[in-house]
């Protein structure tokens, strides 16, 4: 037990998808959890010995109850809305925060990322005006629309000719919180992932992925599967590392985690995005393998003393994982309809010692919609594995075992990765 943290009051506004290790640290230096939103079924609540119905995005709301309930640090999650609220009102109160409100909203905004990507000689996909695409430009296409800020693949549409342009703005701006888009050349969305954790300023690698998109009929590429190491992190770190710490640097990130994706095409690449938080895949996990490093227990540290510390316990990987192995990220895509019921988890995990954590992305009674993004994915698995042959059977039995009915009974689960891509994945290829 820390003797800085016993003792301390916490409120968490997200994390429930890593809830165990939040619940783990507190439990281990006697701190104590309050949650709080409007979701009471959401997992924090499952975890927390104090609970409240306050909106986390009610600026005013949050001060009084952070005042009232004397809590010594906030912890925020991986919500960027609440984030992008949160990080305003822990600022004006005083209290640490991994990042300023400034550069929450700096780098949220896709334009700003890539400016500051060109500023520092990083690549970026080729952007267009629809003035540049609408002077008889047909060349240009194909082209993609998506909002200039927002995550989880809404709001994107490719554009194979110019009476499809104007359909796309649209919906890029209806899914865009600052009603913008941005129109890019369209390449593959087979992508490298890298991560870092900061502390004090420094910027410290820990781990990459691999990640492989599937298609959806109806909407966008959405992850199907993430590999961890991927097959180019050397290349890649020899080549683009002092460019993106330098990136980091200039506009003063100091504390917290955080990942980059960059898509790479024909041998190019093109620097696409960046979270200032936890990954959409609950990537605390992999990188906790990968590095040591426990991102969530270092935030912690930091929210509730504002001392910067590198923490690796308690491990977020249970002992009897193997080491040494590959890591899998495996999405479950499920059909539009209400979430009824999961069955087979403990006999998936029984079969498969090496899986490391199955985080739902969906609650009972929650509604799938029919958007062909990273809405319609109910789980995450995670797994290690040693050859292609045990990534193989694991996925296989991921749809031997599990099920998740909807209320009728009937499984919603989709097969989006077949055997066949799989078996590209050894050599690297895009899905």
């Amino acid at each position: 037990m820390n003797p800085e943290l016993s003792g301390k009051r916490l409120l968490i506004l997200g994390g429930s998808l890593w809830k165990k290790a939040i619940k783990d640290f507190a439990a281990e230096n006697n701190i104590t959890l309050i949650a709080t939103g409007n979701d009471q079924s959401a997992g924090i609540f499952e975890i927390a010995d104090e609970k409240f119905s306050v909106n986390s995005t009610d600026p005013e709301a949050m001060k009084k109850l952070i005042r009232d309930a004397k809590i010594d640090g906030v912890y925020m999650g991986g919500s960027e809305p609440v984030i992008s609220s949160a990080c305003q009102y822990i600022n004006d109160l005083g209290l640490p925060c991994y990042c300023t409100h400034e550069q929450w909203e700096y780098l949220q905004n896709k334009r700003n990322f890539k400016d500051l990507c060109v500023k520092h000689g990083l690549p970026v996909t080729p952007r267009y005006t629809r003035e540049d695409l609408m002077q008889g430009n047909e060349d240009l296409f194909p082209v993609i629309t998506k909002p200039a800020d927002g995550c989880g693949s809404s709001g994107f549409s490719i554009c194979r000719k110019p009476d499809e342009l104007d359909n796309g703005i649209e919906l890029a701006r209806r899914n865009s919180p600052s009603n913008t888009e941005i129109i890019e050349k369209y390449v593959s969305n087979d992508a490298v992932c890298v991560f870092y954790t900061f502390s004090d300023g420094r910027g410290i690698f820990s781990g990459s992925e691999d990640k492989y998109p599937v298609k959806y009929p109806n909407g966008g590429f959405v992850g199907g599967l993430y590999i961890f190491r991927s097959f180019e992190e050397a290349s890649f770190r020899q080549k683009y590392e002092d460019s993106i710490l330098a990136l980091f640097e200039d506009i003063g990130v100091k504390e917290g985690c955080i990942w980059i994706e960059i898509f790479r095409d024909r041998g190019n690449y093109y620097f696409n995005e960046i979270g200032y938080r936890v990954g959409g895949t609950v990537s605390v996990f992999p990188v906790a393998y990968m590095s040591g490093y426990n991102q969530v227990a270092t935030d912690v540290y930091y929210a509730l003393t504002g001392k910067s510390v590198l923490l690796t316990r308690p491990s977020l990987i249970m002992d009897d994982i193997p080491r040494d192995r590959k890591y899998c990220v495996y999405t479950v895509h499920v059909r539009p309809g209400i979430v009824g019921s999961y069955e087979g988890e403990s006999q998936l995990i029984e079969k498969h010692p090496n899986i490391v954590t199955i985080a739902r992305t969906k609650n009972i009674g929650s509604l799938v919609p029919d958007t062909g993004t990273f809405a319609q994915v109910a789980a995450l698995i995670h797994f290690v594995y040693k050859d292609n042959e045990e990534l193989r059977q694991t996925i296989d039995d991921i749809h031997k075992y599990l099920l998740i009915r909807n209320t009728n009974g009937e499984n919603m689960i989709m097969r989006m990765v077949d055997d066949q891509q799989v078996s590209r994945i050894e050599k690297g290829y895009c899905l």
